[in-house]
């Protein structure tokens, strides 16, 4: 996978700054340790070289004489000489001091006695005792042993940190190609934590917005047929000679100015990025879409062979026309549908409602609940009945809230179904100019 080899490194970089940084750490304490003990180391010896001088002196206190000397025992020198000759190996000849000082051009630890008449110095040659070569293998070996537990440490940190981040990359890559994933687990560090929650999240949300587009498309396609269907119908009933040619070119030009709507409300959700289409306000006389919507689906009953009417008297209601005519038309359709030859449906306007009832074969009292969720009834008889794409109810009951309606079912098993579409009554029974007041109101179209 494409993100995994910048992974490895991070893990790599991560391991090498890591490991760097303690063995940064560990050098600079042994480096600090080795000076502090070395500095300790030179106390003892100018120590021990002023214990030896003291001893010397004390000697000489003792039992004076007067000799004079130069001897080397070992690694240290004793020097018993008059006052004025040591002048260029102490600072005061005349008191006694301890320190370093140079002679024969080489550096020496110092340790100055006065004797009567004369000047004891003792000179030892600075450098690693055998003390301090012990101390420096132990010190040696406890780094050796910090670096490997530092590379462990290390290795463990880095791991640690790749592993959720590879994680990532790999459900990222997987959601990619197959469009699903299991969660992530949220563990670790608060960071990495959050890291999974987020691509947990991310991934229900491209789900749901996958799904959302899927249900926009299908339900843009049953509202595209509606329309489709009307225009189909008026012109094979025009080309039979069942339609007058201006009552046919008058419904195709509606119904052209429907899909020219449609379009226009997709074009609004893809430059807006909003997910509304305009509900219109103005009165609707319910009997005319009655009337309206049968006339638009005669053709299409004579195919069903099934008995379409309209009935009521004037029904006015506060709505958008086009958008009950669409309802009428989906619940039309849907009747049509599920009638057997030689059956009815009938379209009535009565006070605030709209009813279409079919003598079809009907739902069970559990499916009334459900009936308008999207794709139910198409899941359950599917296989049984011609029941469409399954979003058709859905759309009808989104658009009678968005009208401030609403929509129900009442129907037994065998004795067919009636549809009610119930709207807030109208204060006026004038047809306003086409949808003056048009109002915005959201419908979201991936549950429609």
């Amino acid at each position: 996978m494409h993100l995994r080899s910048p992974l490895k490194s991070l893990r790599a970089r991560l391991f090498a700054a890591t490991l760097g940084a303690l063995a940064l750490t560990l050098a600079l304490t042994i480096g600090i340790g080795a000076v502090l003990t070395r500095r300790q180391v030179d106390r003892v010896q100018v120590a021990d070289v002023a214990r030896r001088a003291d001893d010397i002196a004390l000697q000489r206190r003792t039992s004076v004489s007067y000799k004079i000397g130069n001897s080397l025992s070992g690694d240290v020198r004793t020097i018993i000489d008059v006052r004025r000759r040591l002048v260029g190996y102490v600072p005061d000849v005349n008191r006694s001091s301890d320190g370093q000082t140079t002679y024969d051009g080489k550096r020496y630890l110092y340790s100055y006695r006065t004797l009567p008449s004369r000047g004891l110095l003792v000179l030892q040659p600075p450098g690693v005792s055998q003390a301090w070569r012990p101390f420096l293998r132990d010190l040696l070996l406890s780094a050796l042993a910090g670096a490997a537990l530092a590379a462990v440490l290390s290795f463990a940190l880095a791991r640690s940190i790749a592993r959720p981040l590879r994680r990532v990359a790999e459900a990222s890559d997987v959601l990619a190609t197959e469009l699903v994933h299991e969660p992530l687990p949220v563990e670790g560090p608060r960071e990495l934590a959050s890291l999974a929650q987020s691509f947990n999240e991310m991934a229900v949300q491209l789900a749901a917005s996958r799904e959302s587009e899927r249900n926009f498309l299908l339900s843009v396609s049953h509202e595209l047929k509606t329309p489709l269907t009307a225009i189909r119908g008026y012109a094979e009933g025009l080309g039979e000679g069942a339609f007058a040619p201006e009552d046919a070119s008058r419904t195709i030009l509606v119904e052209a100015h429907r899909l020219e709507r449609l379009v226009r409300d997709l074009l609004d959700l893809a430059r807006m990025n909003r997910r509304e289409f305009s509900v219109g306000r103005e009165p609707v006389d319910l009997a005319e879409v009655a009337r309206e919507a049968v006339a638009r689906h005669e053709a299409s009953a004579r195919t069903f062979s099934v008995s379409l009417t309209a009935e009521g008297d004037e029904s006015w209601v506060d709505a958008d026309l086009d958008r009950v005519l669409q309802i009428a038309s989906n619940l039309i359709e849907n009747a049509l549908r599920e009638t057997p030859p030689g059956g009815a449906v009938t379209v009535r306007a009565t006070g605030r409602q709209l009813l279409v009832g079919d003598t079809g074969p009907g739902l069970e009292a559990d499916d009334l609940a459900r009936a308008f969720d999207r794709f139910f009834l198409y899941d359950k008889y599917g296989r049984e009945r011609p029941v469409g794409s399954g979003l058709g109810l859905a759309i009808v009951k989104q658009l009678a809230v968005a009208m401030g309606g609403d929509v129900t079912v009442s129907s037994s098993v065998g004795a067919g179904a009636t549809f009610t579409l119930e709207l807030p009554r109208s204060p006026s029974r004038e047809p306003a100019q086409a949808n003056a007041d048009r109002r915005s109101t959201t419908v979201d179209p991936a549950r429609r």
